[in-house]
Formats: C-alpha cells, sequence, structure tokens
C-alpha cells in the first residue's frame, strides 16, 4: 500500500541530507544556526500552511486535520511546516505544483515525500518542513489516513536530527519502521469514515514469519539500514522494518521506540552509538535477537508480541511500573503486552497467575474456543484454535495431531472427559486449557499444540510425556 511512497525522492532522509549539501556551512555551524531557530523544539502553536487542489475531497482535509491535532496531543506540540495535498485532475494539481515550486526550489514532481527548506543563512525562505502528498486512486480508501500519518510523524523524527553529519545518518529501517509503525497504530486507533481498515501489527508479524520461512537464508541486518535494502525481494510497505520496529518494542516499550527525541544525540555520538545508549543494546544484539524470534518461533508466539492495547496515548505514555495486583507484571505489561487485568492476579481463573504464566511461556488470557466452532478443513478434519487438528471419521474416537488416538464420549468443551491409551482418563475445561487433569496421576499436563508435545507439570518443573 505505500508503495508509492517516496517516488521523487527516495527517502526523506536522503533528500535532506542532499538539501544541505549546497549549504557553505560547517556542521557544527548549521547545527547551531538550525538550533539557534529552534528547528528542533516543540511548540503548541506552530504555523501551518495547507494547500489542497481545488477537487480534493473533505474528508481529507478533515483527516489531515486530525491527524495534526492528534499528533501535537501526543508529542506535547509540533513544528512549522506547509502540507500540499494533490487532487486526480491535472489541472487542478497545476497552482499546487507552482506555489510548491516556490518553496522547494523545483517543481515537485507526483509523490508522497517530506522535505525541508530555508535551512542556509543566506536563504531568504522561512525554514519549515514541507510534505508533498499525491491523491491516491482509490476513493475514500483508508491508507490515505496512513499517509498522512507516515508522512506528518516524519517532521517529528526529522526535527532532532538537524544537520544531519554522516555519523549521525539515521537507519533506513529505524526511520521508515518507525513511521510505518505509527501510521498502523494511529489509524488502528482512530475511528474515521473509510471502509477499509489498515493491516495490524498481528498480521504484519504473521507476514514476517511466512517471508522467513520463505527465504531460510535471509538475516534483518545492515542492508535494511539503507534505503536500497529496506524492501528485499518479496516484500514491500517497509513491512520487515515495521515488525523489526515492534519487536524493539517489545524488548523495551513504545514510548522509548515511538518517541524520537533521543535521534539528538547522534549529533554527539552518532547513530550506532546512540542506538545502543538509548535501548541497551548495539544494533548487531539487536539484529541477532530479532533473526533468532522470527526464525525460532512459531506463528502464534510471534503474534502474540503484538500490543493488546492500541490506545496511542497509552502506547506512548510513560510505562506504568507498578504491579497493582502482585502478580509479578508490571501496569504497562499487562494492559499493553498481555492484555490481562492489573488488578486480578488470576486473569483467566485457571489456577496460575498472570505473572506466572508468562514466566513459564503460558498464555496468561488462555480460553479455548467450544467445539462446535471448530473449522473444517476437509476430508473429515476439523481445527479448533488453541486445540489444534482433529480427525472426526471415526468419532467417538478421534485422531488429534499431537496427542495421537483418543476417546470421547462427548465433545463439550466446558467438562470435557477423553481417554488417552497412555494417560488414561483426562479432564480440561475453558478455564484451564492448555492444562488438563490426569484422572490416574491426579497430575496436571500442559498441552503444547504448536509443538505437538504434552509436558507434565510438577512442583515447577516440566517433563515431557512424548
Amino acid at each position: 500500500m505505500r508503495q508509492h511512497i517516496f517516488q521523487t525522492i527516495k527517502a526523506f532522509s536522503v533528500s535532506f541530507i542532499y538539501l544541505f549539501c549546497g549549504f557553505h556551512l560547517s556542521a557544527t555551524s548549521k547545527e547551531n544556526y538550525l538550533k539557534s531557530i529552534g528547528w528542533d523544539e516543540k511548540v503548541s502553536n506552530p504555523t501551518i500552511n495547507k494547500s489542497f487542489a481545488s477537487d480534493v475531497e473533505d474528508i481529507r482535509k478533515t483527516d489531515l486535520d486530525q491527524v495534526i491535532s492528534d499528533f501535537h496531543m501526543l508529542f506535547g506540540g509540533g513544528f512549522p511546516h506547509s502540507v500540499f495535498v494533490t487532487g486526480a485532475s491535472a489541472a487542478a494539481n497545476q497552482p499546487l505544483l507552482s506555489a510548491a515550486a516556490t518553496l522547494l526550489g523545483h517543481t515537485p514532481e507526483l509523490g508522497s515525500y517530506l522535505s525541508s527548506v530555508g535551512t542556509s543563512t543566506n536563504d531568504s525562505r522561512n525554514p519549515q518542513f514541507v510534505i508533498f502528498i499525491e491523491k491516491e486512486s482509490v476513493e475514500g480508501h483508508e491508507h490515505q489516513l496512513a499517509v498522512f500519518a507516515h508522512e506528518y510523524y516524519h517532521i517529528y523524527q526529522n526535527a532532532p536530527l538537524l544537520d544531519q553529519p554522516e555519523t549521525a545518518e539515521p537507519y533506513t529501517w529505524v526511520m521508515e519502521g518507525g513511521a510505518a509503525l505509527m501510521e498502523t497504530l494511529y489509524v488502528k486507533s482512530t475511528p474515521n469514515q473509510y471502509p477499509y481498515k489498515q493491516e495490524n501489527i498481528a498480521e504484519l508479524l504473521a507476514l514476517c514469519k511466512d517471508y522467513y520461512d520463505q527465504y531460510p537464508s535471509f538475516q534483518f541486518g545492515t542492508e535494511q539500514e539503507t534505503h536500497s535494502g529496506i524492501n528485499p525481494d518479496g516484500i514491500y510497505n517497509y513491512n520487515l522494518a515495521t515488525v523489526a520496529m515492534s519487536y524493539l518494542a517489545h524488548l523495551t516499550n513504545f514510548r522509548q521506540v515511538l518517541w524520537p527525541d533521543w535521534y539528538s544525540r547522534a549529533h554527539e555520538i552518532g547513530f550506532a552509538n546512540a542506538f545502543a545508549e538509548h535501548f541497551g543494546m548495539t544494533k548487531t544484539e539487536f539484529y541477532t535477537k530479532f533473526n533468532n524470534f522470527i526464525r525460532n518461533n512459531s506463528k502464534e508466539n510471534i503474534e502474540y508480541i503484538a500490543p493488546k492495547t492500541y490506545v496511542l496515548s497509552t502506547l506512548l505514555a510513560e510505562p506504568d511500573l507498578n504491579d497493582d495486583d502482585s502478580d509479578g507484571l508490571s501496569n504497562y505489561d499487562e494492559v499493553v503486552r498481555h492484555g490481562t487485568s492489573k488488578s486480578d492476579d488470576d486473569s483467566d481463573d485457571d489456577g496460575f497467575t498472570d505473572g506466572k504464566e508468562v514466566l513459564l511461556g503460558l498464555n496468561p488470557t488462555g480460553t479455548i474456543a467450544n467445539f462446535v466452532n471448530a473449522e473444517y478443513i476437509g476430508d473429515d478434519w476439523r481445527k479448533l484454535d488453541g486445540f489444534g487438528y482433529y480427525y472426526e471419521k471415526l468419532s467417538p474416537w478421534y485422531f488429534h495431531n499431537g496427542m495421537g488416538w483418543f476417546y470421547s464420549p462427548s465433545l463439550e468443551i466446558a467438562n470435557f472427559w477423553f481417554y488417552l491409551e497412555d494417560l488414561g482418563w483426562c479432564w480440561f475445561n475453558q478455564s484451564v486449557f492448555p492444562f488438563f487433569f490426569q484422572n490416574a496421576s491426579k497430575s496436571w499436563i500442559y498441552f503444547r499444540e504448536t509443538d505437538s508435545d504434552l509436558l507434565l507439570y510438577n512442583a515447577g518443573n516440566w517433563t515431557s510425556q512424548k
């Protein structure tokens, strides 16, 4: 959906650097000049000049105003800028192109990008940011709102970078992945009039896992630090970069990842060192963690790290590290990472506290749907989310892909008794699954669908039953 973005200038970061290349100022004097005019300082009421082609719909104007207002609220202010939004008609766009050329010093081609002007002491133009957004071909598509959010967020990223000396040049995956993550979270959390929904983080995580499975030798890393490598073959829309930023937020928190003030440290110590200082790990260490996480986990486990709340004011607030219910999870982790209650230490009432389940690698909100809702796959096979695949033709004997043959007089999830040849009679219900009770040993057994394995839990230890 974002393939067309930055067609005219491949990356706003690249264009930003190019614009400065012609200035006859040292990096230090440029930085001092920009600081002296408050280039990197948010203000409560920045000067904003908006220009629309005559055929731009009112809903697009309203959406742009909403993005600006929301971002000012989220980040505590904004920056002076100009924005141009084209329409469908070439004739209607001509005055807009001419007006933009006055600011940019050249006539822009159609495409979406962010640039900057007036940053030289010899330039009479007012220093500001410029956003130029192309009319999309799909009427009323929500991606238009996403483009607004993506491009507008770049201003917040770009401001603290100032003159961008070479050592401070930002990684493309951080900048574009950050903007794409921000747009996805923003659109997901904002009511609007469009009939489509932007992809959510869980879907992007799943796509990333599919990509790693398709390309076993792929490794996310230094190639994604440049625009030429941001979308490797088979990937588009900054999806891998977005997932990388999501995982970085999982390791830290969303405020730490999406609040870009830390970029300013790059001027003093370089972007790589600023990254390590801010996140407590080198970029290489992060790449290793990220690749191992995607490569070695099931899709279910990977999707689980998606934030459980899309309330941006919560995601971008200082993380609440209190533990109101004393279950071993911070209030932030309960709300954002796990979707559990911060006032109930056992959110799913399965006898294990939320913190204990997370420690054991379990889902602290885990419940299982009723068998009547199992998806029919074909040839007498069904799939019940959480339980897995089972063959039903020979009922009341069934074959499960992990447990093997089992007998059940009734597939009733609320009181499910079943017989396994090796374990005898066992029982579970919605509240306790994925644990089930082995009647003979009076022990609880944990069922892990993704590994087709049975684990016995006893006194804090796990023993494989396979």
